[in-house]
């Protein structure tokens, strides 16, 4: 059985620290976890995926249940022999939903036949790699592309287009995870998931991503295209605010 390890108690050390192999989930807490449920069932699924025995998650949700903690983001990091439960500020403010986000297009490619596109595995240098490089050169974050030259996601989030008032979302199968803001949107909204081109991004009207932390956000550049529009990430928002999210 593993350990729950709470924030500076000490780790087991065991295949997480030397292979990486782990997989995490982070979520907004408010007064209460923000779709715990649907966090839990990814990681469960992403343990599967990588050969790690089931999830402790009974004496999980217990542990959670006693946390005294508010408007937090809560990450919970499971390896072989630890599962390690760690709090932190969330770093979006109100003036990044006014200024939006701009981006810049990885020389990264992703590949879609990688089972770590698809999982929130603990080998994540490569993302936070490109997302450093970015912010050093005045971006916020990358947009990778995978071997077909197709779009897929940023570092952290997933990427919804608009088109003349159509909503598209690049296909599971291009190399991505499937967000939990993302399964949202889809079950809310019609929504076409598509392999979509660089170009087909460039010439969209409007940019969105999303993420569980985040909601959705306003993209208003990537590399030397900007965007005005933010009408559908307005949208989105007010939907996730009925159901008392942001």
């Amino acid at each position: 059985m593993r350990n729950i390890i709470y924030n500076e108690d000490r780790i087991l050390v065991d295949e997480g620290v030397f292979f990486g192999r782990g997989v995490f989930e982070t979520m907004l807490w408010k007064n209460e976890p923000v779709f715990l449920d649907e966090h839990l069932n990814r990681l469960k699924s992403a343990m599967t995926q990588i050969n790690l025995l089931p999830l402790e998650e009974t004496m999980l949700r217990e542990y959670l249940n006693k946390l005294n903690i508010k408007d937090k983001v809560l990450k919970i990091t499971v390896t072989p022999l630890n599962i390690i439960i760690t709090e932190r500020e969330l770093n979006y403010k109100v003036e990044d939903y006014d200024r939006g986000m701009s981006l810049t297009i990885s020389k990264v490619r992703r590949n879609s036949t990688s089972r770590l596109c698809y999982i929130k595995s603990t080998c994540y240098i490569e993302n936070l790699i490109e997302k450093e490089n970015a912010k050093k050169i005045g971006y916020d974050d990358v947009i990778f592309l995978n071997e077909k030259d197709n779009i897929t996601e940023t570092s952290c989030a997933n990427i919804f287009i608009v088109k003349n008032n159509e909503i598209f979302t690049p296909r599971l199968e291009d190399g991505l995870l499937n967000g939990i803001i993302r399964a949202e949107i889809l079950k809310e909204f019609k929504v076409i998931e598509k392999s979509i081109t660089l170009e087909e991004l460039k010439k969209s009207d409007e940019v969105i991503i999303t993420n569980s932390l985040m909601g959705a956000m306003s993209v208003k550049r990537i590399d030397d295209i900007k965007y005005d529009s933010e009408e559908f990430r307005k949208i989105f928002n007010k939907k996730l605010n009925t159901l008392d999210l942001y």
